[in-house]
């Protein structure tokens, strides 16, 4: 007979298989987190598993949200009730996006991407439109920002930083770190006026 839960139960473990299944990632990869690790790290059944994602790429696409959730409430934890954060908070956390702790790019390869973007297409959809409203939102809380942005190019750069981690076999590894200064450095120019 299946498992019964209530729905703060079925939310908590659902919860706590997103946070398993990023520690997961990051230790064995996509390929390598399977359904087994996870739920055998929950302390659940294998089939239990599928009453909470159809799918092992729905199960990653569900982590990249969760992650994208925890950026957001970091984002409002910075902004504290203000209406903006100051520069130097701005670059520490869009450094904290693409390069912290809670960033899910160094453990993707463009193969995982691939085969995400195959299982959810919908999902995956690149909306340019979408993009900028986003950049925009973010950048409105935000002191220093430049008047008449060049959005694609951020967007670009930005997805930049996301293909770097997750291609980071192809990189110079010894290099990597310094790369990535310089190119937060490109993408400070473009969006903040200079310090004086």
């Amino acid at each position: 007979m299946p498992q019964v839960f209530s729905l703060k139960e079925k939310e908590e473990l659902r919860q706590k298989m997103l946070a398993i299944g990023f520690d997961l990632l990051k230790q064995y990869g996509m390929t390598h987190t399977s359904v087994e690790k996870v739920t055998k790290a929950v302390g659940l059944g294998r089939s239990t598993f599928y009453n909470f994602f159809p799918t092992k790429e729905k199960f990653i696409y569900e982590i990249i949200c969760y992650q994208r959730e925890k950026a957001m409430a970091k984002f409002n934890r910075i902004l504290n009730g203000r209406e903006k954060m100051t520069v130097d908070e701005a670059k520490e956390y869009l450094r904290y996006l693409y390069s912290g702790e809670d960033t899910i790019y160094p453990y993707l390869t463009t193969s995982d991407e691939a085969k995400l973007q195959a299982a959810l297409p919908d999902d995956f959809m690149v909306d340019v439109e979408l993009e900028i409203h986003t950049i925009d939102s973010f950048l409105d809380h935000m002191e220093g920002v430049r008047e008449n942005l060049d959005y694609p190019v951020i967007a670009n750069l930005m997805k930049t930083f996301a293909l770097i981690q997750e291609a980071k076999e192809m990189m110079h590894k010894d290099a990597l770190g310094r790369t990535l200064d310089v190119m937060f450095t490109l993408l400070f120019s473009l969006i903040f006026y200079p310090e004086d």
